[in-house]
């Protein structure tokens, strides 16, 4: 029953929230009922916790206003003996809620997801609502003024095509009747209409100081919008803006693995070789050989002439050729005592062109190491929502246990059963519980703290609470201080 009180107060805030969009749509009950399903079943991990609060303080707290507690006590039974069933039973819960965080709500998600963009593909008139503008379609604005009962047939229509490079001419187009529907294959969505006109603004002409304006009438026009352009609405639900969602525990492990490689790759992706900016370029030398005429075409006579005078002209130059004594390679030694600076040992030409070469190659490399930067920054980022996912599967599971130990000692102590005191004390709990997990993933989010703390914060916070009311019920002492007294007193005087 608990579970139930639960999973309805979590389905109600679902249906607060997007019941406007949902229901807006036209969707029938029967498809508003699925989609409540798939997420009451992805609520599950969050339900448990919350189900095992209320159930102890129930429990416990009935227990204890009925004297039985204090009478097992009396016959030398613990209070840790009397709790180790519920102990028994929130560890199995807490399988129970990773079972359901690795396979319940991925599925859940996926389903409510593809059941979402079905209907919305599928029925995209469902989309245009009458006197509203759509902004459904990327560069067009879609008013109809009004939608007849079989949801195609549509009057005063009003299209506003902000497709062009200027966005402030006016390129309107308005029909007094249409059609509009899915192609076959569900690619397009298509407005047939009928009897209207186009305003169509131009680019001025500066030399004529002139403005073009076009005013076209028709009879019927056929205008297909192409669906990938279509911004489904299911983005707005928060269900679905990352993948982590739809991933087990192991699928989120590799997609943490991956992450760790891609930001590797990027943090080595910066290599320049900085000598290029200190090395001249080289002087090409010309090609001093001589080609060989092609003598296979010539008279054999010519050819044997041509032959002889290449042999004569080899001679000659072996003659002129004097023997060269082999110079000896001196060792560049360059006095630095009298410079300042690496640039004065270069030419005022070559250090120009180095300080022109440096600046653009410097800033070559500050644009690359930003981009990386930013790279960096988008993995990280995205990785820590994963890390944070995969913890959270884990903190959700401890945290049934961990409320069972808040539940059934402040049951005890409490000593009241019923819904009154325990649905009081289950909801103060819950509602820390949802701001501290709020709390980190905000904080998360904006890198603030690690994602692995922001997915242990309530535990790390709600653990110290249960050791506290743990040990003053097995030590049987009570909170009935001075301050429950005097509230206690006030509610009686207001009742009075």
């Amino acid at each position: 029953m608990a579970f139930l009180i639960a999973e309805f107060v979590l389905v109600m805030q679902f249906l607060w929230k997007y019941l406007d969009e949902i229901i807006g749509k036209g969707i029938s009950f029967g498809v508003l009922l699925e989609f409540i399903f798939y997420f009451a079943v992805r609520i599950i991990p969050e339900a448990v916790p919350v189900t095992i609060l209320i159930a102890s303080v129930m429990v416990f707290g009935n227990l204890a206003e009925k004297y039985e507690i204090s009478s097992m006590k009396s016959a030398g039974i613990s209070l840790t003996r009397i709790m180790a069933a519920g102990i028994a039973l929130s560890v199995f819960t807490a399988l129970f809620s990773l079972l359901a965080s690795n396979y319940l709500k991925p599925r859940a998600n996926y389903k409510f997801r593809q059941r979402y963009l079905t209907i919305f593909t599928q029925e995209a008139t469902l989309n245009i609502q009458e006197g509203v503008f759509a902004y459904d379609f990327k560069n067009f604005t879609i008013n109809v003024g009004k939608k007849l009962p079989d949801g195609e047939r549509i009057e005063d229509v009003l299209i506003y095509d902000n497709s062009g490079s200027d966005k402030s001419q006016l390129n309107m187009l308005t029909a007094k009747r249409g059609k509009m529907y899915s192609s076959d294959d569900k690619s397009y969505f298509v407005m047939d209409l009928e009897d209207g006109e186009q305003y169509r603004e131009l680019t001025p002409n500066k030399k004529k100081n002139s403005k073009p304006f076009i005013r076209t009438t028709f009879e019927k026009w056929s205008r297909n919008f192409d669906m990938s352009d279509f911004q489904m609405e299911a983005t707005d639900l928060n269900q679905h803006k990352s993948k982590h969602d739809l991933l087990n525990t192991w699928q989120l492990l590799e997609a943490i693995d991956s992450f760790d490689l891609q930001i590797a790759q990027k943090a080595t992706g910066i290599r320049y070789d900085f000598d290029k900016l200190i090395t001249l370029p080289e002087i090409k030398k010309p090609d001093t050989t001589l080609a060989k005429p092609n003598t296979d075409a010539l008279p054999e006579k010519l050819t044997s002439a041509i032959a002889k005078k290449d042999r004569h002209v080899k001679d000659n130059l072996k003659r002129k050729k004097k023997p060269t004594k082999p110079i000896k390679k001196q060792k560049d030694t360059l006095n630095l005592a009298g410079y300042k600076s690496l640039l004065e040992t270069f030419k005022e030409n070559d250090a120009k062109s180095l300080i022109k070469t440096s600046k653009y190659q410097s800033g070559k490399i500050n644009d690359q190491i930003s981009k990386v930067e930013r790279d960096q920054n988008n993995l990280t980022q995205a990785q820590s929502r994963y890390i944070l996912r995969f913890h959270q599967q884990f903190s959700w599971a401890l945290i049934c246990i961990v409320f069972l130990f808040i539940g059934a000692p402040l049951g005890s102590i409490v000593k009241k059963g019923g819904y009154g005191y325990p649905l009081l004390i289950a909801i103060i709990f819950f509602m820390l519980f949802i701001i501290l997990n709020i709390l980190g993933e905000k904080l998360n989010k904006t890198g603030e703290i690690n994602p692995v703390l922001a997915a242990w914060l309530p535990n790390l916070v709600l653990i110290p609470i249960a050791i506290i009311t743990s040990y003053k019920a097995l030590n049987d002492s009570t909170f009935r201080s001075n301050t429950l007294a005097k509230l206690k007193a006030r509610l009686f005087l207001s009742s009075q």
